[in-house]
């Protein structure tokens, strides 16, 4: 039976690109999956005036952030991306917001930790271990402690479903490497989470 998705109205790609394998790039290739949207891949799925609107004082905006990313489609749909084994297309969702919250700062850094998350998903379906253990260190560098962070500082995730994925990345070996070409495999067991506190049902 399939996981309970975030955003359920949004309809999963059809397979999950990964580099070196037979499907085409969905964006460069006329028959990729998102070619018909590559105009508007690049535009920012959260607005700087919602950004604007937001309170100055650190941890009060991070969890006020952490609310209006909850309410999210396309911030849900990575999480629906990434739990089920789209790597590669989350990694895609992911750095639009990266570039919305300005690649720099607390917040962007910590989606860019996800970035390397997803980047490192990529690499094991790759078979390209150097590559797994790489972004998973740069993963957890830029997602802190983990076990110190409250739900405001993980944007709203659960920390302990981070901890987790980050923790199964660390600790894959060759005999868990599946370079299958099929249009998706799903290569870790842990997902990541919303917060209880958001008011949404956790996976």
């Amino acid at each position: 039976m399939p996981e309970p998705r975030y955003a359920p109205a949004i309809e999963l790609p059809p397979y999950s690109y990964v580099p070196g394998h037979d499907l085409p790039h969905p964006v460069n290739n006329p028959a990729g999956h998102l070619y018909a949207a590559r105009d508007s891949a690049h535009a920012l799925p959260i607005t700087a005036a919602v950004l604007a609107a937001l309170q100055t004082e650190p941890h009060s905006r991070r969890r006020a952030l952490a609310a209006v990313l909850a309410d999210n489609s396309r911030w849900l749909y990575a999480l629906d991306l990434y739990n089920a084994g789209f790597y590669w297309e989350a990694h895609e969702v992911w750095e639009g917001f990266w570039n919305a919250l300005g690649r720099t700062t607390p917040e962007a850094q910590f989606v860019q930790g996800l970035i390397h998350l997803a980047a490192a998903a990529v690499k094991i379906r790759e078979g390209k271990p150097a590559g797994v253990a790489r972004h998973s260190q740069r993963a957890r560098e830029l997602l802190g402690d983990l076990g110190a962070a409250d739900v405001g500082g993980t944007l709203g995730l659960a920390p302990e479903s981070i901890s987790a994925v980050v923790t199964e990345l660390e600790h894959f070996t060759p005999a868990c490497w599946h370079t299958s070409r099929t249009p998706v495999v799903r290569v870790l067991a842990e997902n990541l989470r919303l917060a209880s506190w958001l008011g949404h049902q956790e996976l």
